[in-house]
């Protein structure tokens, strides 16, 4: 493999930048009409609307710790790996004020690239059975981002 050709993204990482594009695109065709309240008052109906369920509440909250906990280690694994603090603030910006299902699955390449530059012995993929697990999980990321885009108010 030639230099130029390693430094490109392999599959898991493409995966992982597309899976970002559709998180992008699932959660922002919701914003718009949050967005035309104003930033305020648009902020306080999405986070009111949030919690409006029981189901709501209970997939707030679990993202909301998820993020938590991913934050914890986004910081410590970019710090371990040596990915520059912009970059993990940026990405926890991004995951503030975008998407988290978009910054995460952004981290996420940049770390596989890092190592597979960098570490290589420690770099790893997915294989055999494990693309079954995966395969289930865009296809109902991707079902989940469709929706959002069918029904956008």
């Amino acid at each position: 493999m030639t230099q130029s050709a390693a430094r490109g993204l392999v599959p898991t990482e493409w995966l992982l930048v597309a899976l970002g594009v559709i998180g992008l695109a699932g959660t922002w065709a919701q914003v718009f009409d949050y967005l035309a309240l104003g930033f305020l008052p648009g902020t306080v109906q999405f986070w009111k609307e949030t919690v409006a369920t029981p189901a709501s509440t209970f997939i707030t909250v679990d993202v909301l710790v998820l993020a938590a906990a991913l934050f914890v280690w986004m910081f410590g694994e970019g710090r371990r790996l040596g990915i520059g603090a912009g970059w993990l603030w940026g990405y926890y910006l991004a995951s503030l004020l975008v998407a988290i299902s978009l910054a995460l699955p952004l981290f996420l390449a940049h770390r596989h690239r890092h190592i597979r530059l960098h570490r290589p012995a420690e770099s790893g993929a997915p294989a055999g059975a494990d693309w079954i697990a995966i395969g289930v999980a865009v296809l109902i990321a991707l079902a989940a981002a469709g929706f959002s885009l069918r029904h956008v108010p």
